[in-house]
């Protein structure tokens, strides 16, 4: 059960319900089908989006140029046409594999680094450093699958649609994720980390207002300091997770080198440390990279 409110408690309006239906519909058609069948939907889905999305095309083009800022144009030109292939194929799979159950999910995996995980003693807490990466909705029904007996929970941001919303959550809590929200969760993300729990939380977009103002591939972009913030309160690891395309409908799930904040940086210079690691992680998986957001978003000062 959720310890939290959310929109989910909001009226439904006919608009609602009706994008509601469409999904539960959409679900139960690709739910019977094998996962690389839609995977290979998903990528021809993409392919036919990416001459006819123009603004999506551009962002990605330009996310992807500050990234690599060395690749020639025909470089930027073919790895955008891949995240479009890769983010639609993914998109299309998680719809799928959410009516999955773990035992399920694991012919869908293969692993790598748990033993980073092991290592972490079950009383001590530990953050996810996550990433809009393949189909990352898969990871909430990883709880069975990491050795030990620390909790694994995330940070969501509730939908508009309370329906969707409430849908979601269900679909995400269904294999013992615990979610806490963004606006009203903190607290208990705070208890969670403090009693062990692994928490993920994605880092990877725009964090708005609630962001620190801070250079992400030498441009300023609103960072989110809630790992930072986190890690330094319980002096708990930061292991950055990666969930990469291994094949049609399949994913690689890997656990990397666990990061140490030192106990003399407050949150500014602790993220300004994860965004080292953010960098490195987003520029080896940019085809895995969900880039069809636009991630510089913050407008440059006005002249006095």
């Amino acid at each position: 059960m959720t310890p939290h409110k959310t929109s989910s408690e909001k009226k439904p309006t006919i608009p609602d319900r009706l994008v509601y239906g469409v999904l539960l519909c959409i679900e139960k058609l690709l739910g019977v089908l094998p996962c690389s069948w839609v995977w290979h939907m998903g990528s021809l889905l993409g392919t036919v989006a990416y001459p006819l999305c123009r603004k999506r095309r551009d962002i990605v083009r330009h996310n992807l140029s500050t990234v690599h800022p060395d690749a020639s144009e025909d470089e930027i030109e073919q790895l955008t046409k891949e995240v479009f292939r890769r983010s639609f194929a993914n998109l299309l799979c998680s719809l799928n594999t959410a009516q999955l159950s773990s035992d399920k999910i694991t012919k869908l995996l293969s692993f790598e680094g748990l033993d980073k995980l092991k290592n972490i003693k079950n009383e001590q807490g530990a953050i996810l450093l996550l990433f809009h990466m393949g189909n990352w909705e898969i990871l909430t029904k990883i709880h069975d699958l990491i050795p030990g007996e620390n909790p694994i929970g995330a940070m969501f941001r509730p939908l508009k649609n309370p329906l969707i919303d409430q849908h979601v959550r269900k679909q995400r809590e269904a294999e013992g994720a615990q979610l806490f929200s963004r606006k009203k969760g903190l607290v208990m993300a705070h208890k969670f980390v403090k009693n062990g729990g692994f928490l993920g939380i994605l880092c990877d977009q725009w964090a708005g207002g609630a962001g620190l103002k801070m250079n992400l591939f030498g441009k300023e972009s609103s960072v989110t300091p809630l790992p930072a913030i986190l890690a330094l309160k319980h002096k708990c690891p930061v292991i950055p997770v990666s969930l990469s395309t291994a094949a049609p409908g399949k994913w690689h799930l890997c656990f990397h080198e666990p990061v140490h904040l030192p106990s003399t940086l407050d949150k500014f210079s602790g993220t300004e440390h994860l965004i080292k690691t953010m960098e490195q992680m987003m520029r080896r998986y940019s085809k895995d990279i969900f880039w069809l957001h636009d991630r510089w978003k913050i407008k440059p000062r006005r002249q006095l």
